[in-house]
């Protein structure tokens, strides 16, 4: 989404993560991906995560979802995925947005002022961060060549090109980062 922020932004979309993780460690991504949005603070997920039923009870967090509300708090699109890459294509979450018919909204300029950032002794560093995601890529690619059941076949191919497109974003922040701090 931070990389086709523009194109969620000429749709009328305000965009605001939430996770259970600390305001320190938020702002500690948001300032390494150069994200565009604000990450917001849910610890035990009983002011929005739970409330839009998005809590996983077992792993106590939230399960990686992404839902589109109309300014009227009506829901219009909702994916849920099973872990942290699961993501949909954003094609699928713009023609959402689309059919909202909203006005476009104010792009800011820059990342959003965060407090102090502290990142999580276990965040990966951005710059190891696309060497990781192309090891799920070629490792869910052998899977999937591997795979003799369609539906195996299927989830490890959408692995690989979930990896593919991280890692595509990820040398677009890297880029961003790299001319901010020039």
């Amino acid at each position: 989404m931070a990389r086709d922020y523009d194109a969620y932004t000429r749709r009328g979309a305000t965009i605001a993560a939430i996770v259970i993780d600390p305001p320190e460690q938020n702002a500690a991504m948001v300032e390494k991906l150069a994200l565009p949005f604000p990450i917001l603070s849910d610890a035990d997920g009983e002011r929005a995560i739970k409330p839009l039923g998005v809590w996983d009870a077992e792993g106590k967090m939230a399960t990686p979802a992404i839902i589109v509300l109309a300014p009227d708090g009506r829901e219009v699109y909702r994916y849920a995925g099973v872990d942290f890459m699961d993501r949909p294509n954003d094609d699928e979450i713009l023609e959402a947005l689309s059919s909202l018919g909203l006005p476009a909204t104010e792009t800011p300029a820059g990342t959003l002022a965060h407090l102090d950032s502290r990142p999580s002794s276990r965040a990966t560093k951005l710059e190891n961060l696309a060497v990781y995601m192309r090891g799920v890529r070629f490792a869910s690619m052998a899977l999937a060549d591997r795979a003799r059941d369609p539906f195996d076949k299927e989830e490890a191919e959408r692995t690989s090109r979930m990896a593919e497109r991280y890692v595509a974003a990820q040398g677009a922040t890297l880029r961003l980062v790299n001319r901010a701090a020039t």
